[in-house]
């Protein structure tokens, strides 16, 4: 976990409105103790290496506040769009300045924040040489953006006081933020990736009804999983699909587990871990007899298929007979059904009891992010998999002997050795 810096130091005025002129100055973006820093360059005319870039400070506050909702919530989809990389990337502010490929996303509880390097220099004659992808607590991110907008504000006051764009953008987010429903809406509706104020009445009354349905606490999930649907009423449909479900498992035994302190896929690692041993599974592959008495199903499950789920599925407990919690049968290969299996046993351990709808969605929010860890750890534990992979090798052969053998996919061996480091990332098939 890293910290963030936004730092300007002045340097009179420059060309363009006042706003720009008065804020001009050489921009440092760093992270972590160390403050690596994202805007190094290599200037190719002056024949330096530098930790700054030369840029107007009041586009970018202006920037961050606009896109302050969707920067703190939204996560990252696997094909960025032009619209969310307009909202999500430092290069979208254009105006003339060469600006750094710095992508801001979140999980709700962490920003990610990834700077890419630059293989040739821009029109600029500069080359960004940092790649870099951090996890920063949420936290720490708005209290660094609050100190760079106090920072331009300030300059603003003295040298463009005419110019009143900033305070008022501060003075509109503060007061959405101050407000316990606005802020609701407006997270929401950044979640689902739109930017605040841009949905009509007609959508924002559905959007509350949609939360209604789906009950306390499992607003933020099925947001986040909206753009993968074709609207609100598709989610609802879900819903009732879920809840009018005959397959069935029990998860009564299962009491809440603290994942400890950390990013998101190290609790659900831990969470699983402990679950292991709690039930003696060993250190190995857990077959499907197995995991079926875990959770008191037979597999591989039987039922009508949810071929159009739109990524959002998962369980619904204290609604159903004899305390059984319903699930869809989202396919009929048996290792996707053990692997959402494994992730509704993570959400379930990771929710208080009283939440009903367990959500299992394609978002990238902290809580997927943990019940996919969990999953990957519950049936194909990280050691095991190592020692399984120094025998048979990582190529292609290896990859498919370690997917039957833990009776999980290929993608989820190739994604687990990529994220511990055994394999280039560029192993990952596109999906």
């Amino acid at each position: 976990m890293s910290a963030l810096e936004l730092t300007v130091e002045w340097l009179g005025s420059g060309a363009g409105d006042a706003a720009v002129r008065e804020t001009f100055g050489a921009l440092e973006v760093t992270v972590g103790p160390n403050r690596a820093p994202l805007t190094e360059v290599e200037d190719t005319v002056a024949k330096t290496v530098r930790r700054h870039i030369f840029v107007p400070a009041a586009p970018l506050a202006i920037w961050l506040l606009a896109n302050w909702w969707r920067l703190r919530w939204e996560g990252r989809p696997s094909l960025p769009s032009v619209d969310w990389r307009h909202a999500h990337s430092l290069s979208a502010l254009g105006g003339g300045f060469a600006w750094p490929v710095i992508d801001i996303s979140s999980d709700g509880e962490f920003v990610q924040i990834h700077a890419a390097a630059e293989a040739e220099p821009d029109l600029a004659a500069i080359r960004y040489l940092r790649s870099l992808s951090v996890d920063i607590p949420a936290a720490d991110f708005e209290a660094a953006v609050e100190r760079f907008l106090d920072t331009v504000e300030g300059r603003l006051a003295v040298r463009a006081p005419q110019d009143k764009t900033v305070t008022e953008l501060r003075e509109e987010l503060r007061a959405e933020r101050a407000s316990a429903s606005e802020s609701a809406l407006c997270r929401w509706q950044a979640l689902a990736g739109v930017h605040p104020g841009d949905a009509d009445e007609s959508r924002l009354e559905a959007v509350r009804q949609l939360a209604e349905d789906f009950g306390a606490g499992a607003e933020d999930e099925v947001f986040a999983a909206l753009p993968g649907l074709t609207g609100v009423d598709d989610a609802r449909c879900l819903l009732g699909a879920l809840r009018s479900s005959t397959t069935t498992i029990d998860l009564r035994g299962f009491e809440h587990v603290d994942g400890g302190p950390g990013l998101p896929w190290q609790r659900g690692a831990r969470m699983a871990n402990r679950i292991r041993s709690r039930h003696g599974l060993g250190g190995g592959p857990i077959s499907n007899e197995t995991l079926g008495q875990l959770l008191s199903v037979s597999l591989p499950l039987a039922g009508d298929v949810v071929k159009e789920s739109g990524g959002l599925g998962g369980g619904y407990r204290n609604g159903v007979a004899n305390g059984r919690t319903a699930v869809l049968v989202t396919s009929r290969r048996p290792e996707s059904q053990r692997f959402h299996l494994a992730r509704v046993l993570g959400c379930a351990l990771a929710l208080q009891a009283d939440r009903q709808f367990l959500p299992v969605t394609a978002s990238a929010t902290a809580l997927q992010k943990l019940e996919r860890s969990f999953a990957q750890q519950l049936l194909c534990p990280w050691d095991a998999l190592d020692a399984f992979t120094d025998d048979t090798g990582v190529d292609e052969r290896g990859v498919e002997a370690a997917a039957e053998y833990f009776e999980v996919s290929e993608w989820l061996i190739l994604s687990t050795l990529v994220n511990r480091g055994k394999l280039p990332r560029d192993r990952l098939p596109s999906r």
